[in-house]
């Protein structure tokens, strides 16, 4: 954190970029680390390759988030937070070519260490660790910060329900309650506040639901031209595996979704499986509970291999 400090004492103009997909930690961890920065009177900005979920869009400054960058610009620092490898980020840009120096700043396990300053800690969420941070630069945490921190740790511990919740979890999330972040405005903004087209892949996504004969892995397929007819998009698709993972006896829960750059798959896990490691054998990553890889193939293909390696794995 120290040497992260003397990086950002350093730098004038700062880049902030979190990974494509965003979920509620990177997106609430950019805007908090944004406003932080723009309180200590530093030149800030923020980037991320797809734009900013619908249920985020409540948080302040979500409409300050860039999906593109000048041609040629150069920051003296990029911080990306929330990316287990620079890859993540996207593939429009190159971060060593924006920035002399990376800082890295993610709770991934399986986390590269691609930044100049690499700050990774096994926690609940980024929100947890910004947090931190902050507090150590001595930055008020007021309201608008604590909202973008409460929103991250809340959305990354899955309202508090997952393996990562610890005593210092909910300090923390304590202590941005009382510098004015309001739980039920922020839960049902998150959590109460849907799309048509998000509840309608829903309903198809479960009505195409399958199981293996001992009952412990389920899946869903949601090709892309089912996707495009219910008006769908990636976005409408936030919490839909966890879904799967709430059936009684099911271990595994994969969702496979077609996009144009390949088959995305999310895993979910309840307490038997090590799904990081499925993800890590197939290109991907994540977390023990929560993991993804994108593949390459038709749905078909790419469902049975995936499942041959599940299957694996749980004999």
């Amino acid at each position: 954190m120290q040497e992260i400090i003397k990086a950002i004492k350093a730098a004038n103009k700062i880049l902030i970029v979190t990974h494509t997909d965003p979920d509620g930690d990177a997106i609430g961890c950019m805007i908090a680390v944004y406003l932080a920065l723009k309180d200590i009177g530093k030149d800030a900005y923020m980037y991320c390759k797809d734009s900013v979920p619908e249920i985020y869009k409540f948080l302040p400054k979500a409409d300050k988030v860039s999906s593109e960058l000048k041609e040629n610009e150069h920051f003296d620092l990029v911080i990306a937070v929330d990316c287990g490898d620079e890859k993540r980020v996207g593939d429009h840009f190159v971060l060593r070519e924006l920035a002399k120096t990376i800082v890295n700043i993610d709770h991934h396990p399986d986390n590269s260490n691609f930044g100049d300053i690499n700050y990774i800690e096994t926690i609940s969420s980024v929100a947890e660790m910004i947090f931190k941070l902050l507090k150590k630069m001595k930055v008020k945490i007021e309201k608008d910060i604590a909202t973008c921190l409460y929103v991250g740790i809340m959305t990354d511990t899955g309202n508090f329900r997952y393996d990562y919740t610890t005593a210092e979890t909910l300090d923390i999330a304590a202590s941005l309650t009382r510098a004015g972040a309001k739980i039920s405005s922020i839960a049902m903004s998150v959590y109460e506040t849907r799309t048509f087209s998000s509840i309608k892949i829903l309903g198809a996504a479960m009505y195409r639901l399958e199981r293996s004969e001992s009952g412990n892995v389920a899946w869903t397929v949601l090709p892309k031209q089912l996707m495009d007819s219910l008006g769908a998009k990636s976005e409408d698709l936030t919490g839909l595996v966890d879904h799967i993972r709430s059936i009684k006896g099911v271990d595994v829960a994969i969702l496979f979704r077609e996009e144009e750059d390949g088959i995305k798959v999310n895993f979910r896990s309840k307490f038997k499986v090590n799904v990081s490691e499925i993800a890590k054998t197939l290109g991907g990553g994540g977390h023990i509970r929560a993991s993804g890889a994108i593949l390459q193939g038709d749905l078909e293909s790419v469902k049975e291999k995936v499942l041959a390696e599940v299957f694996k794995v749980l004999k």
